[in-house]
């Protein structure tokens, strides 16, 4: 069903057998899959029905749409055409391996509109994890197509979450300058193994070949300095954060910082001791309280 271009055989025979252990094999059964464009963008759609609202997913940093089929799956289940994305440089989408622009992504996702605007009639949304919120938010600010966005977590550039990550992300300004193609493992920055200490994934994260590990510098520097238009403007559609309550990475008090300097109202969903891992270590949480606010934010 997946296109393996990127795995040799052996690799295709691990991940088959990584995602039988993780039991996702049964979710993944009921996938259909699009390729978009000369890229190509590689989709997967958990069909509906043709009038019910389409929900585009974007992935967190490093991952692809394939892991998170479960959340998937199980949201379709509750009146939505979810169509997760692989951004371009991830899973089975083609490019360089890590390697985008945020006015790349924005390209991409309105080229899908287009196409999933033939085929599906009812209003869409867009839901982000992590790095996938601040994209899916460059989305919505640029296209007046999107009805409600739902962000996992959410940074802003103009918005540092301390004063390390305002350092971290001024270096990558320089960097850029003279190094854009150097290649940053995900681990500099990243804390993984603390991220998937209580997560099913982890003792799989370094068998996984389709994970991302090493971004070009000019990837990092787009998306951590790409600005946003909420700080001056509404979108004027509903749009809200949701979080867990015990997430050291994105926490509760930024979360909160960033909503009241917004001049976008957002709603605030907090899981109780959710960490930054909700859609999967919190699943049920995370499904009830997302398809919750969807149907909520489109009945508007």
């Amino acid at each position: 069903m997946f296109d393996s271009s990127f795995q040799n055989p052996a690799q295709d025979r691990l991940r088959s057998r990584l995602l039988k252990e993780l039991g996702l094999a049964p979710f993944l059964k009921r996938c259909e899959i699009f390729e978009l464009g000369d890229l190509p963008l590689h989709c997967e759609i958990y069909h509906h029905h043709p009038n019910a609202p389409t929900i585009i997913f974007l992935p967190g940093i490093g991952t692809y749409s394939q892991l998170y089929c479960e959340l998937l799956s199980r949201m379709s289940d509750q009146g939505f055409n979810m169509i997760a994305v692989d951004i371009r440089g991830h899973g089975f989408s083609g490019g360089e391996r890590g390697g985008y622009t945020v006015p790349q992504i924005v390209e991409d996702i309105q080229g899908l509109l287009d196409h999933l605007q033939d085929h599906y009639s009812g209003p869409f949304g867009l839901f982000g994890c992590s790095i996938g919120s601040k994209l899916a938010l460059s989305i919505a600010e640029q296209d007046p197509r999107i009805d409600a966005l739902l962000c996992h977590t959410l940074f802003l550039a103009e918005i540092p979450p301390d004063i390390w990550h305002s350092m971290g992300w001024s270096g990558l300004y320089f960097s850029n300058l003279f190094t854009p193609n150097l290649k940053v493992n995900l681990r500099s920055f990243v804390d993984i193994d603390t991220l998937l200490q209580y997560n099913p994934m982890e003792k799989y994260a370094d068998q996984d070949p389709l994970l991302v590990w090493d971004y070009p510098v000019y990837t990092l520097h787009s998306v951590y300095s790409y600005s946003s238009k909420i700080l001056k403007e509404s979108l004027q559609r509903p749009c809200a954060i949701i979080i867990g309550s015990k997430d050291d990475v994105l926490t509760p008090g930024y979360t909160r910082r960033l909503i009241e300097r917004s001049k976008q109202h957002f709603d605030l969903i907090e899981i109780e001791d959710g960490s930054h891992m909700l859609p999967f270590d919190h699943i049920d949480d995370t499904l009830q309280a997302s398809s919750e606010w969807f149907h909520q934010a489109f009945e508007q």
